[in-house]
């Protein structure tokens, strides 16, 4: 205990060990003021005289990536009423890299990175981090109507500075605000990947939002509209005094549909993106985007994934464009450009014992080419990964993953990379 107020006292002022404070604290002194509180951990949630999981009674809406921690692991502590439950999870996650080139981002690949021409040249290096280990917590409250909140902060370490958040959002009937998956990404449709980016020309962005659900509004698919706050990827040259900002949240939505066969899901956007010229004028342009994707179950324990997108303005909801600064080109203080892209993926996946599975993948993105860009820009990358993911014991993985990318540039000038990941992790 006396170590517990010399941690807090010493370190408070470390957003982590904040967290991590509030959290010992909640153990150390709830069970002084409250009696019978039960700490149970997996499936076991609820006594036998109790059966039902409180959680299914809750507009909680799983929307879980592949590599995610599992719905039942972690540490779940019930208040004596049942009324309230916290569930505390996290997972230790070991990276490994090899690179045949000088690629500046590790935890993704990117084919925009690949070198070309006096750059093209072998360079082997290897990388390890651990900053996708990750830290969660949850908490569900019923309500008098039985449908309670349920409120959600999960952090990990991949940061500019160290420390990210990655979701943190409540949920109360049919409505979500906070940070989570864009309702133009397609989560559940991406498979598993040790690279955190996923295959090239998939979607996977989060971003602060509200969300408002219905059930079934459309040919019995579920529906839901969102307003999301996203910062344009644009790249304002030195030469233009200008300044990019976000006037209006962009406007999403989605249609999906699942059954025994897989499911399918369709997205569009529509990007507000604004900023004032070397005149102080307002500027204002609104793009499109539109995102489909399916995963079907086939024969022999096997399953397909697949996702296309296309749009203006929409290059940092993809992967390998996030980073290309073309949602808007400058062609000077008063042409802009609204170059299209276009991307997506298609995965065959097979489960090879109830513990091993592997995938291969084909990726593919494309960007518009325009009269004013020099002839070494990017103009297009595709890739091919391969992954295995082996179930070591409960909650421990093994993942390898071996890709092959190329980059195209205007000229049609080309090169190649090559990198070889592993990743190590426990969830608990």
């Amino acid at each position: 205990m006396i170590f517990f107020h010399i941690l807090t006292k010493r370190f408070s002022g470390i957003p982590v060990i904040r967290l991590l404070s509030a959290v010992v604290a909640f153990l150390l002194y709830a069970p002084a003021h409250a009696q019978d509180t039960t700490a149970i951990t997996g499936k076991t949630l609820l006594s036998t005289s109790q059966p039902q999981d409180m959680l299914k009674d809750t507009v909680k809406k799983t929307e879980d990536a592949r590599l995610d921690i599992a719905q039942d692991r972690g540490l779940f502590i019930v208040t004596p009423d049942r009324m309230m439950q916290l569930r505390i999870l996290g997972s230790v996650r070991f990276l490994a890299v090899y690179d045949n080139r000088e690629l500046g981002s590790k935890s993704s690949f990117r084919t925009s990175e690949i070198p070309i021409g006096e750059g093209d040249f072998l360079f082997p290096n290897y990388f390890n981090s651990l900053s996708q280990t990750r830290l969660g917590f949850e908490v569900t409250r019923k309500t008098s109507d039985s449908k309670g909140v349920f409120i959600r902060l999960e952090t990990d370490f991949a940061g500019s500075n160290g420390y990210r958040i990655r979701h943190a959002y409540g949920e109360f009937k049919n409505v979500l605000f906070g940070q989570t998956w864009s309702l133009f990404s397609h989560i559940t449709s991406i498979p598993g990947t040790v690279n955190s980016g996923g295959p090239i020309g998939s979607i996977s962005t989060r971003t602060p939002q509200f969300r408002y659900y219905l059930k079934r509004p459309v040919v019995g698919m579920d529906a839901a509209m969102g307003l999301e706050y996203f910062v344009p990827n644009i790249q304002i040259p030195d030469s233009v005094n200008a300044k990019a900002f976000q006037l209006l949240p962009g406007l999403t939505a989605r249609l999906q549909r699942s059954g025994s066969w897989g499911s399918f899901k369709i997205a569009g956007i529509v990007p507000i993106l604004s900023g004032r010229n070397e005149t102080n004028d307002l500027v204002v342009r609104a793009g499109w985007g539109i995102s489909s994707s399916a995963v079907i179950n086939t024969w022999l324990n096997g399953k397909w994934f697949t996702q296309v997108v296309a749009g203006r303005a929409i290059s940092q909801f993809v992967n390998n464009l996030s980073d290309h600064g073309s949602d808007v080109l400058i062609e000077s203080s008063t042409q802009l450009v609204l170059p299209l892209s276009v991307g997506g993926f298609v995965t065959y996946e097979h489960d090879w014992t109830p513990e091993l599975y592997s995938n291969l993948t084909f990726g593919l993105v494309q960007t518009e080419k325009t009269d004013f860009q020099d002839e070494d820009t990017y103009l297009r990358g595709y890739s091919v990964d391969f992954n295995t993911f082996w179930n070591v014991v409960e909650g421990a993985r093994i993942g390898m993953e071996v890709i092959w990318g190329t980059r195209v540039n205007y000229d049609l000038s080309s090169g190649k990379g090559v990198r070889v990941n592993m990743l190590v992790y426990y969830d608990f």
